[in-house]
């Protein structure tokens, strides 16, 4: 087996309980994905946007490749990856403005209910508002109910990232949204799912300049 660090790991309790937890096999989502059990890690390369419910790492993966994670080690093919420095994906908030109330929740209809895949447009959306709710207003409760909800009918990656949402737990382009007012970084990261993110941090009250947002998320309502 050839041993590797990985440059950083989210610091959620969430992903730690599955990196920490019992060593369990698990199976390839696709080319960065993961899924063990009900919970999806996130393998992203060294420099992309950091997950909070993932791993950076340079080690590549195969469809069919055999996964598993436990006691503090991420194992994929003949690889085992250690965890590197911890990052926190719960971002520092500091908007232009005061947060305006909440709107209305987005419907569960929107969310993809396919076995698996990436998150829908509406998926980023309803993500996006959870996240909001609990970092701009506190609602941690309502976001808990949210991603319980979610949960029963959405795809594996969504309900996962839908659950570090009700913790207040972010994408590393959220960050600098919530931190410095600019949507460009995550935009550019993400690109329509981006703007459905930043479409649903406003239905959550992100005090966004309309003649800044203007045109930029046209096609991404959900």
């Amino acid at each position: 087996m050839r041993e590797v660090s990985a440059n950083s790991h989210s610091r959620s309790a969430l992903f730690g309980a599955v990196l920490y937890g019992p060593f369990v096999r698990g199976e390839v989502l696709g080319s960065q994905d993961l899924r063990f059990a009900d919970y999806v890690v996130t393998m992203t390369r060294p420099g992309a946007p950091r997950m909070p419910n993932g791993i950076e790492c340079a080690s590549r993966m195969r469809a069919r490749e055999r996964v598993a994670i436990g006691g503090g080690r991420l194992v994929v093919g003949r690889t085992v990856v250690s965890p590197g420095p911890e990052w926190d994906p719960v971002p520092l908030v500091s908007m232009p403005r005061r947060a305006l109330p909440a709107g209305p929740e987005p419907l569960l209809r929107v969310i993809a209910s396919e076995a698996s895949g990436a998150m829908s447009l509406g998926d980023c959306a309803l993500a996006g508002y959870v996240a909001g709710i609990v970092l701009m207003h506190g609602h941690r409760e309502r976001a808990a109910r949210l991603a319980h909800e979610t949960a029963a009918r959405a795809n594996p990656l969504t309900a996962t990232l839908i659950r570090h949402a009700a913790l207040g737990e972010v994408p590393e382009p959220v960050h600098g949204l919530l931190a410095g007012g600019q949507p460009g970084e995550l935009l550019s990261a993400f690109g329509a799912a981006g703007h459905a993110w930043l479409r649903g941090l406003i239905s959550a009250g992100y005090p966004m300049d309309a003649g800044g947002f203007r045109g930029r998320a046209a096609g991404c309502a959900p």
